[in-house]
């Protein structure tokens, strides 16, 4: 299906058509005509799946260019996801010449802000708080023509306690048209988002987590430490444009530094560089000068940045949804992109919560400078040792290696042949549950494979 065939303006259709838009995606399809209609709806999709031209195409289409009032408002959880946003409506200006949009945000001061008000944007967009100071609390434009709210990455708003402004707003507002974007809907923000946002249409993607154009790899690092696994990682790879991340702060800059000791460039992101330096990294970030990105998550969410082909988890985050929102940062639009984590024995509880959960893993190990398969993966490695675990054809082995090792009289290194008779049983055994264990998960891939391979038939 082509944008022509969603009940779009001809002048949008070609719009789109220049900006290299040419062809819907699922979560548009759904929405767009929904939204033209005016519907106030909730839609959950995947990351990269297109949501932000989910709404500016609807409101391109309904505001009244020759109305220097606001009539729509986009509200998104972090001054980054913000600008994207803006940027991308700046996008249609010079195909709707009279299309005003301003920017709120903590990226200027309040009085940077209110420079250029005497002349009122169609759109606004920008982040809770610096919104509701512009609008409510210094009273900048008459609100009565705002026809249209959207929530940005509404989970996130919720985690940042960003509900109260949300609220304030809507306080001054006359029962809007609003839509509510996010990649994940959980209970508890369906059900704070009913306080105060009515929905007539819900939309939920068959693949809320994480494009299905984006491949899973497990590496078990084993003991060779996550700085030392990464550049050797990315020496074998040499990926076209790599974000690594960490899930601290500390983590972030420790990686960071350890990658420019072994002479490998990479950006520096996180929360903790000062305003200043956030501008130019996404500067840096958007001109594509760097090959390896090194960031929080902070970046994982929403961001738009073009030609990931390599996401890397040195660790995994604690809320385990944001690991979606990572590897979501490639693939995006139907290209091709790979996630990696990184796990030693000591840290495969997370991995393996995502492994169950139906993250579908390739397992590879890292050994002397090489990736190589690991057909074991994180198949159980139980040791035989419980004489409850022995089974009847054991024990029997085991007694008969006792006697043949047994002595009528004491030899020096006695008790140390016999244990290694047994123990030479157990690591038969052993050698056996591991390759049932193989099998096992052989058989389950393989299971899998012809599943998603008759779906996709």
């Amino acid at each position: 299906m082509s944008f022509s065939g969603i009940s779009l303006s001809e002048r949008m259709v070609s719009a789109l058509s220049k900006l290299g838009y040419h062809n819907p995606s699922p979560v548009q399809q759904n929405v767009i005509p929904k939204a033209l209609r005016g519907v106030s709806l909730l839609a959950q999709s995947e990351t990269g799946s297109g949501k932000t031209h989910s709404y500016l195409i609807p409101i391109i289409e309904k505001v009244d260019m020759n109305l220097s009032r606001p009539q729509a408002i986009v509200i998104a959880p972090t001054r980054e996801l913000a600008r994207q946003t803006y940027e991308f409506a700046r996008e249609f200006q010079r195909f709707y010449p009279k299309f005003r949009v301003r920017l709120y945000t903590s990226e200027a001061d309040v009085t940077q802000n209110e420079q250029g008000a005497s002349i009122a944007p169609q759109l606004i967009i920008g982040t809770p708080g610096r919104v509701k100071a512009m609008l409510i609390d210094k009273e900048l434009f008459v609100l009565n023509n705002v026809k249209m709210v959207i929530l940005d990455e509404a989970d996130m708003l919720l985690d940042l306690g960003y509900f109260e402004d949300i609220e304030t707003l809507f306080g001054h507002l006359n029962n809007p048209q609003t839509m509510v974007f996010s990649a994940t809907l959980k209970q508890n923000l369906r059900d704070e988002l009913l306080k105060f946002v009515r929905s007539d249409f819900q939309f939920e993607s068959d693949k809320i987590q994480t494009a299905s154009t984006v491949k899973h790899h497990l590496i078990n690092i084993k003991h060779i430490g996550e700085a030392n696994a990464l550049i050797q990682f990315l020496k074998l790879k040499n990926p076209y444009l790599c974000i690594v991340f960490c899930s601290t702060k500390d983590k972030v800059a420790e990686i960071h530094q350890a990658l420019l000791d072994n002479n490998i460039d990479n950006l520096y992101f996180s929360g903790s560089l000062d305003e200043r330096s956030r501008k130019r990294a996404l500067r840096e970030i958007k001109a594509n000068t760097h090959q390896v990105i090194v960031a929080s998550d902070l970046l994982a969410r929403g961001m738009d940045i073009e030609d990931v082909t390599d996401v890397v988890s040195v660790d995994l985050p604690n809320d385990l949804e944001f690991y979606h929102h990572r590897a979501g940062r490639t693939g995006r639009f139907g290209k091709s992109g790979d996630s990696w984590v990184f796990y030693n024995n000591d840290t495969e509880a997370k991995p393996r919560e995502l492994y169950e959960n139906g993250v579908k893993f390739e397992f590879l190990s890292l050994r002397a400078g090489k990736l190589v398969d690991d057909p074991v993966g994180l198949a159980p490695k139980t040791k035989l040792r419980k004489k409850a675990e022995f089974s009847e054809q054991e024990a029997k082995e085991i007694k008969i290696a006792k006697a043949m090792s047994r002595k009528k009289h004491v030899e020096p290194m006695h008790k140390k042949k016999t244990q290694f008779a047994i123990e030479k049983v157990k690591r038969k055994y052993k050698r056996k549950a591991i390759q049932r264990s193989i099998r096992k998960e052989l058989e389950t891939q393989a299971k899998a494979k012809r599943k998603a391979y008759n779906d996709e038939d």
